[in-house]
């Protein structure tokens, strides 16, 4: 039997849909795309949008195929909220009920004030949730600086449902080049000369062999440190990481690079950032 996500929607436009044909594979990787026939199109709640980045949408469209045909509202956890915009979009989206935590209170008072989503202060490795409370959970770029990234891991599965997803990502450790992707954030620019010092910064600390979260670096994890880490709490885990760099860059200035940066041959190390969608 091929694995859910063999019919995962990885089109950024939505008026040109594209699924992944299946496979008898539950790797996405050797999934080959092909045209769809068109279908129903989910409408969002009718409040102001919230934009959010690449990852949060990934992540609903993903979601969206994955819960087709249920017939209740969702329930999803944004682990690593920060301002919260990631939390409302993702809501707005699939019309789900949304629980978001950090660690502080970044969240501006109109978007606590959004509908069906409910922001608290809490760690990702002591949560305030009963067992099998989420169906989904959006873990995107939060674990690096996790003090106890594998406490967490336990913690996230704890409070997933059977058969749930979790979608999780974070920087390659083996990346050549950092922040490429990166998108505007409340304390930080995305500009060209913040980059920069990004990259000399991780270099600087590649060459003093500092180059590791606990050593206040932002690495992240190579694919082969963080799946070892997941496989003690996810047996099934379906790595995307080179599907969300289509899926990122397809209509960028970069989209020329994709099929050199996406080789498997190559991906270990030109990926800036590694992904998964793990089901308990």
């Amino acid at each position: 039997m091929s694995s859910p996500l063999s019919h995962l929607y990885l089109t950024s436009n939505p008026s040109t849909p594209i699924y992944l044909a299946p496979s008898s594979s539950s790797s996405l990787e050797n999934l080959t795309i092909d045209p769809a026939e068109p279908t129903e199109t989910f409408v969002a709640p009718a409040t102001p949008a919230i934009d959010s980045h690449a990852g949060a949408s990934f992540f609903c469209r993903q979601i969206q195929q994955l819960f087709q045909g249920s017939n209740r509202p969702l329930r999803v956890l944004i682990a690593g909220c920060g301002s919260g915009h990631e939390a409302v979009a993702i809501q707005q989206t699939l019309g789900a009920k949304v629980d978001a935590v950090d660690v502080e209170d970044f969240v501006a008072d109109e978007l606590k004030r959004s509908p069906n989503v409910r922001f608290h202060v809490a760690g990702v490795c002591d949560l305030p949730y009963e067992e099998n409370t989420f169906d989904a959970i959006f873990y995107h770029h939060v674990i690096e600086h996790v003090d106890r990234p594998a406490d967490s891991l336990v913690e996230l599965h704890r409070v997933l449902r059977s058969g749930g997803w979790m979608f999780i990502g974070t920087p390659n450790r083996h990346r050549l080049l950092s922040s490429i992707g990166a998108y505007q954030q409340s304390e930080w620019d995305a500009t060209f000369a913040n980059k920069l010092v990004d990259n000399l910064r991780d270099w600087r600390d590649r060459c003093l062999g500092r180059f590791r979260n606990e050593l206040g670096a932002h690495a992240g994890f190579s694919q082969k440190e963080l799946d070892r880490m997941l496989a003690r709490q996810f047996a099934h885990r379906n790595w995307t990481s080179r599907q969300y760099l289509r899926f990122k860059y397809e209509t960028s200035k970069f989209a020329w690079c994709l099929p050199v940066v996406t080789h498997p041959a190559v991906c270990w190390f030109a990926a800036p950032g590694i992904y998964a969608f793990c089901q308990k």
